[in-house]
């Protein structure tokens, strides 16, 4: 998995514009959107925490999947069967009509532990001032 984020534009005013990229399992999507730093840091905490029984899910939305939005992103950690597999689910779409319309939609199995660093490391950039965040399960 590899999850970046790369503030394109901050101001005093409105939320920063954000570009959010995540690939895994050799899909990928990308997506620009104004998400403020509180929301990061509720999303790494949550999923810091990430599972406390196998029903449990943590979830970022920013947007939504139908409307005059200008785009949807959601991303959501999951427990995906009994013995406490989990998963990122990834949905992205810019809400744009044809033929300028993009979506992307799909799953990266892994480890709860590399979400709970997802969380950790997610957190403290949207604390920092750092413009750039990257996270990866990749070894190197």
């Amino acid at each position: 998995m590899q999850f970046r984020l790369r503030k394109l534009d901050v101001d005093e005013y409105d939320a920063p514009h954000v570009e959010v990229s995540v690939s895994g399992g050799g899909f990928a999507a990308r997506q620009d959107s104004y998400i403020e730093d509180d929301e990061w840091v509720e999303f790494g905490m949550a999923l810091k925490a990430f599972p406390q029984r196998l029903e449990h899910e943590v979830t970022f939305e920013n947007g939504a999947p139908e409307g005059k939005y200008y785009c949807y992103i959601l991303l959501r950690a999951l427990v995906y069967d009994g013995v406490g597999h989990s998963a990122l689910e990834v949905k992205i779409s810019n809400n744009s009509t044809p033929p300028h319309s993009a979506a992307a939609h799909f799953y990266i199995p892994c480890e709860a532990a590399a979400l709970n660093r997802l969380g950790e490391s997610l957190e403290a950039w949207a604390r920092s001032k750092e413009y750039e965040f990257a996270f990866s399960t990749n070894a190197t």
